[in-house]
């Protein structure tokens, strides 16, 4: 071999193992840095719909509602988006996108409708905060019907206090602080039609039996279309508790995708 023979071949070696070299720290670097992997609504835990929820809290005694905004990014909880933080559509909204309005509390005579049960119904409006989008029916979560979704993610009772009362013969009864119970009225109707509004599984395809389970929620419905210019809508929902619940608080999300409203407001 020639001495000039020598020194190609010595730089194709050097050529080689450069491109081995930097083809193994490209490797790593790829390795070093994990994909980035779409955010899919589907999935979302339950804490992440937990901070998503507009929690309302029903007091008996004052038959009022107040309904407090998604506890997530402050004052105004950012909007749950399929697309990401950049885009607002499939989503479940926050207050940035929505605000409720509650009103009209409602409280039947014990047993009315079932024993030892009282059954309370508020309504709620959803106002829509955004001056050019308007709301529509959502792609995700899949919805029941084509409108605008307002349903409970969850409920319990946070005051039910005891008593104290004679029971004669200088005997004293003292009734200790009762837990109740609290269930969905069906007074969360969906559409308004015949059936509407029963248990629906919002995050899962696994179909519901007529009971209520963690997994399956009752609903209303508030139209196709929210435009920002158009009147408030209200639903009406209930609960049914036990006669010695004084107060409740129920975590509700509001499901729409956003689109360019026909007439933006001015």
């Amino acid at each position: 071999m020639s001495h000039n023979d020598g020194i190609a071949a010595y730089c194709r070696l050097l050529s080689h193992t450069a491109i081995l070299t930097l083809s193994f720290l490209f490797l790593n670097a790829c390795a070093a840095e994990p994909p980035v992997m779409p955010r899919l609504p589907g999935a979302a835990t339950g804490a992440q719909l937990t901070a998503m929820a507009f929690t309302a809290t029903v007091n008996l005694q004052r038959r009022s509602v107040a309904i407090a905004p998604p506890s997530t990014g402050g004052t105004h909880a950012p909007t749950a988006s399929i697309a990401g933080d950049e885009s607002p559509s499939l989503s479940l909204l926050g207050n940035d996108v929505v605000r409720l309005v509650p009103s009209n509390v409602r409280i039947s005579a014990p047993g009315a409708f079932a024993p030892n049960r009282v059954r309370v119904t508020f309504d709620v409006a959803i106002e829509n905060r955004l001056p050019t989008l308007a709301l529509t029916t959502p792609t995700w979560p899949l919805p029941p019907a084509p409108a605008v979704i307002l349903f409970p993610l969850d409920y319990t009772v946070t005051q039910s206090p005891g008593g104290v009362s004679s029971g004669g013969s200088n005997v004293i009864e003292v009734a200790p602080p009762s837990g109740g119970s609290i269930t969905p009225s069906i007074d969360w109707n969906g559409t308004g039609e015949a059936g509407s509004g029963a248990p629906y599984n919002f995050f899962s395809e696994t179909p519901c039996s007529a009971a209520v389970t963690r997994n399956c929620f009752r609903w209303v419905a508030f139209g196709t279309k929210l435009e920002p210019t158009a009147p408030r809508q209200s639903r009406t929902v209930g609960y049914d508790i036990d006669a010695t619940v004084q107060q409740f608080r129920t975590r509700m999300l509001v499901a729409a995708d956003l689109v360019p409203a026909a007439t933006p407001a001015p």
